[in-house]
């Protein structure tokens, strides 16, 4: 199989899906095409591709391959150099996003999300969700500017994203509550005294858009300076809190009412090489029994992640 390993386009955004030592095996038997300078923004060389088997190629190239694998979904320029028919593997997010389920559809590009791809026991095989935490943290610390073990962190949620906040804000000696359902219908209680809020909370599809727990009336409540941490970064119009929309690395914070917001659409950026070394293990695995089966052939649990564009 041809395989494209496309490069990242957002601003500040270095990380680069699979690594030369993970694509080592998957090149040995296919023909796979990186995209000149898909590494150099973790220090990965083209020669260090051309050294395990994979030609580097122009981004057209790369996009006219059957699969062409990324860690972000592309953008509608970048569909249009697809061939009709054929498969993209990254990260999706669809069920919150019809604008991109309209281009695959437009453009009869079948993608395989890599968020849904999942085991037995319904876990899924790719992700960095503490990380994600961990790293958002961190930056909300940033964001505040001040002296992290004097602030008070109150996190919605505890699953694994907020996990990776608690242990991230525990070990700068803050003050930590977590809220779970029972509070969020009492937020206007526990929002005064918090310095960052963190939402960690995987919002369910039917209340997005129809329920608020954190209205812009609220942020009063809030002192000045204060942060608003949206880990999940849902969709404009979809997260709980009413006052975030997704921000990106090249422009991760932005503020209303004098309160911090921010809502990256792409957290684990902050730690490139951590998170393109993790990814790349998770993936190439995968990879390489989709391209030994074909894409007609695929797996049960891929096929479970796929959606066919040109249906």
């Amino acid at each position: 199989m041809d395989i494209g390993v496309a490069a990242e386009n957002r601003a500040n955004e270095k990380r680069v899906v699979l690594r030369p030592d993970e694509l080592k095996e998957i090149a040995s038997n296919h023909n796979v095409f990186v995209e000149k300078g898909a590494g150099s923004g973790i220090g990965i060389e083209d020669s260090a591709y051309k050294k395990v088997g994979a030609n580097i190629a122009d981004r057209e190239k790369v996009y006219a391959c059957p699969l062409v694998v990324r860690v972000k979904e592309p953008n509608e320029s970048e569909f249009k150099m697809m061939r009709h028919g054929s498969a993209v593997m990254c990260m999706l997010h669809l069920p919150g996003s019809p604008a991109l389920q309209n281009l695959l559809k437009k453009y009869k590009i079948t993608s395989i999300a890599m968020e849904c791809i999942k085991d037995d026991l319904g876990r899924r095989k790719i992700e960095a969700l503490y990380q994600t935490g961990y790293l958002a943290m961190g930056k909300g610390f940033e964001l505040w500017g001040r002296d992290a073990s004097k602030a008070v962190v109150k996190i919605m949620g505890y699953g694994n994203l907020a996990f990776g906040a608690i242990q991230c804000a525990a070990r700068k000696f803050a003050k930590v509550e977590i809220l779970n359902k029972k509070d969020f219908k009492e937020m206007q209680k526990h929002i005064p005294g918090t310095d960052i809020l963190v939402n960690a909370i995987n919002w369910p599809m039917e209340k997005r858009g129809k329920e608020l727990l954190v209205t812009r009336d609220m942020l009063k409540l809030f002192k000045k300076g204060s942060v608003i941490l949206d880990l999940i970064s849902n969709p404009e119009g979809q997260s709980p809190i009413e006052t975030t929309h997704p921000t990106y690395l090249g422009d991760i914070s932005y503020e209303v009412d004098g309160i911090i917001h921010a809502s990256c659409w792409g957290w684990p950026g902050l730690d490139p090489v951590g998170i393109s070394r993790r990814y790349s293990i998770q993936i190439a695995p995968i990879l390489k029994e989709i391209a030994d089966r074909g894409l007609d052939n695929l797996p049960e649990y891929v096929e479970k992640a796929t959606f066919n564009g040109g249906a």
